[in-house]
């Protein structure tokens, strides 16, 4: 028997599980619109995956922007003060650096917004390792720690441009340019190794934690992976551990990142579907006083990812001749979809319609005719 669900592509079976298990955890569902004033994107560009956006004027002469991404509306319209946990199912329009072109991007993602402390991490966390459970079996959950890095760099005696560099090959995992930018910036030898130690970190998130707190410099470093690991210890006692770990090059704008951060992967998705992190600066720069924590899930990387071996247009394909009166096929459809299947009611087989099964109706009844 065929349900409604089995008809449903990955990524809208996906979106339904998700809205339960948020909802389970308090969150109700935000909607806004499809236009934001552009001054709110032009003044946090660098929060954006893209500075590329869609705008028009409005009939009263305002900027108007096609939103490019759901947080920044989200932290505009929240209240100072307030608690809020939040879920949305929304669209957003980017340049797709693949294609060079604009791009209509499903996306799903949650907010808890007044979230400040670790409680507030180890739920959303945990709700990402949930997440990424329903879409595959089998996942990784990249996190870490901005104030890691970021107290590592304290260290040095450095311009911020020699920073950015340092970043940069941190970011890419990139051994020999890192080597070759920490010399021309003349930093310690210490320094020097924890750096080469932190990009070859990889695999179980234990042994890595072990090795990150060997090569850790200052109170800040360990402060960062006391946090980490009482993620961690809360995830294994949900047993959503397995998945989890320990990656320092992820990274964010620091105007706007702070604390923990992650990227979510599924098996047969090339690319990151799930990403998100902790973003109190961005609300202290729209004033806002509370903290907040939140993810992204990228809906369509779903769809490309996770392949049908068979796709179906209708489940039936219900042929009838001028013997049959109308109340007699009405009364035939309505019977083959009490048990959730789809029917397609013609005089003769459409061409490129794909069925599972072909019937045929006369005045005498129903006889099968094929399968697919």
């Amino acid at each position: 028997m065929f349900t409604q669900q089995d008809k449903l592509r990955p990524e809208e079976r996906a979106t339904l599980a998700l809205q339960r298990i948020y909802e389970q955890y308090g969150y109700r569902k935000y909607r806004m619109g499809k236009f934001e004033e552009y001054d709110l994107y032009q003044e946090n560009k660098s929060f954006l995956k893209s500075d590329s956006i869609i705008t028009f004027t409005d009939p009263s002469g305002r900027l108007m922007a096609l939103k490019p991404d759901v947080t920044l509306s989200i932290v505009k319209n929240a209240k100072p003060g307030r608690r809020e946990r939040l879920y949305y199912i929304e669209n957003v329009y980017r340049l797709s650096r693949e294609h060079h072109e604009y791009r209509e991007i499903k996306q799903m993602g949650l907010e808890f917004i007044g979230g400040d402390d670790l409680y507030a991490e180890a739920e959303v966390l945990s709700l990402a390792a949930s997440s990424l459970s329903i879409i595959s079996e089998k996942y990784i959950l990249d996190i870490c720690h901005v104030g890691f890095l970021a107290s590592l760099l304290e260290e040095l005696s450095i311009s911020e441009e020699q920073k950015d560099k340092l970043l940069y090959c941190v970011r890419h995992k990139s051994p020999h340019e890192l080597a070759q930018a920490a010399n021309d910036a003349a930093i310690s030898a210490a320094a020097q190794k924890s750096l080469q130690q932190l990009i070859a970190l990889n695999g179980n998130f234990v042994k890595s934690l072990a090795t990150a707190r060997a090569i850790a410099l200052n109170e800040g470093m360990m402060t960062a992976l006391d946090q980490l690991e009482a993620l961690y210890t809360a995830l294994n006692d949900l047993d959503l551990a397995a998945g989890l770990r320990l990656d320092f090059s992820i990274q964010g704008n620091v105007d706007y990142y702070n604390g923990l951060m992650f990227r979510g992967y599924t098996k047969a998705i090339p690319g990151a579907v799930l990403s998100g992190g902790r973003y109190d600066n961005l609300l202290r720069r729209l004033e806002k006083p509370q903290g907040a924590i939140g993810f992204a899930i990228y809906l369509d990387e779903l769809g490309r990812g996770i392949r049908q071996p068979v796709s179906f247009d209708v489940d039936l394909l219900l042929l009838y001749d001028n013997t049959v009166n109308p109340s007699q096929l009405l009364s035939a459809i309505s019977d083959l979809t009490q048990n959730g299947q789809s029917v397609y009611a013609e005089t003769f087989i459409p061409q490129g319609l794909r069925y599972r099964q072909m019937l045929r109706l006369n005045k005498d009844g129903i006889s099968e005719v094929s399968k697919c």
